[in-house]
Order: structure tokens, then sequence, then C-alpha cells
């Protein structure tokens, strides 16, 4: 397959989004896979969003999570694994975005080892319809987790979740203190829920 185009709407999205205050220097990531591959690509560790080109990218495997392909002194990022997670879990996931927006570190809910997960209710604000939901005032919820030190024990926490309780109705989850990981079975879907999300993250911060 050849990703270039793909590729080359990710590095757009990273540069705005690092505009956008969203990905600022070298946090967070972002990541996609052809519809029914078993392949992902996703940014290189360390390298600065606003800066990101074409080529800073590694591609790994949903089931190993061996490394296929990387550019001379590419690493796959830190989140990796999350990202695994997800496309190993959704089968219509087919692109991953993970930023450090503001709001969503404004959102404490104190979680701690003890307590590492929790359901927390979201507003029934317009803006849920950007999600595919139609349902007047809908009762919905999404899951926070807990932001251990070691990325992989959050990535097993958050497979954990899938195995139990099934994909979140809401396509994104939260990590607390760190940020939000949205999804879409394209980048373009994937976006629009992103966007929303940074919505909906202002409105819980400001009701907070």
């Amino acid at each position: 397959m050849d990703p270039s185009v793909s590729l080359r709407e990710l590095t757009k999205l990273s540069h705005l989004y690092y505009e956008r205050q969203w990905m600022f220097a070298t946090a967070g990531n972002l990541s996609y896979r052809e519809p029914g591959s078993d392949e992902f690509w996703i940014t290189a560790s360390g390298k600065h969003k606003g800066e990101l080109g074409e080529t800073d990218f590694v591609s790994v495997n949903v089931q190993s999570g061996n490394v296929i392909s990387a550019g001379v002194g590419l690493k796959p990022s830190a989140e990796t694994t999350i990202h695994r997670v997800v496309y190993k879990h959704l089968t219509s996931a087919n692109a991953a975005l993970h930023v450090h927006t503001i709001e969503s570190n404004l959102l404490d809910y104190s979680l701690s080892p003890k307590n590492d997960i929790m359901e927390v209710q979201v507003p029934p604000i317009e803006m849920i319809k950007a999600f595919g939901i139609w349902d007047e005032k809908p009762n919905l919820t999404m899951p926070v987790f807990y932001n251990y030190g070691s990325v992989p024990k959050i990535a097993d926490k958050i497979e954990s979740y899938f195995e139990t309780k099934g994909a979140p109705k809401l396509p994104f989850l939260l990590i607390e203190g760190h940020g939000p990981t949205v999804w879409g079975n394209s980048i373009a879907e994937a976006n629009r829920h992103l966007e929303a999300v940074s919505f909906l993250f202002k409105v819980m911060a400001y009701q907070k």
C-alpha cells in the first residue's frame, strides 16, 4: 500500500494542531491504517509536531506490536501501545488522534492507582451530533483513565476496558492529566470527532 497521501494528510493536521496549541513541541501522536490492514502508521517519537514531515512516521503491526518499517533513527511514539489497542479492538477505526488540549488537562477527577478508571457523565449538548448521535438529551458517559507513568500500563487498562465493556459509545477516551485519544473510520472522521471533543471539554471545564 502507498501511505503517502494519508501521511501527508496527518502531517497537515499535525501542523494545524500545533497552531491550535493542541500539540505543543513533541507532545501528541497521530496514526492511521488502511481499512482491513494489520499495519498502522504512527508519528515517530520525539518529533516536533509543528515541523513534522511525511518521513517522520513508523509502521507497526497491530497484532504483535513489532515495527514493520522505520526510517533511520526513528522509533514509534511512546503512545503506540494505546493506538495498537484501539486498532486491535475497534475494527472500524482506521485513524486515531491523541492531543494534549488545555481543557482536557483541567478535567481533574482525582483518580489514583487504586481507583484508576471511572465513567464520567458527558453533557448532552448539541455538539454530540458530531459523533452521529441524534437522540434528544442523550445519557452518555466517557471512560477516564489514570495517567500511569508507564504508557504500556495505561494501554493494558484500556484494553481490559474494551474487553469487558466493549467500545465506548462515544469515539474517544481521556487519560487524566494527559489528553484525549479519539478515533474514526477515516482521518477526516477522526478529525471531526477531535474538534467536537475539544469543544465538549471546554464546556466540561467551564462547568467544573
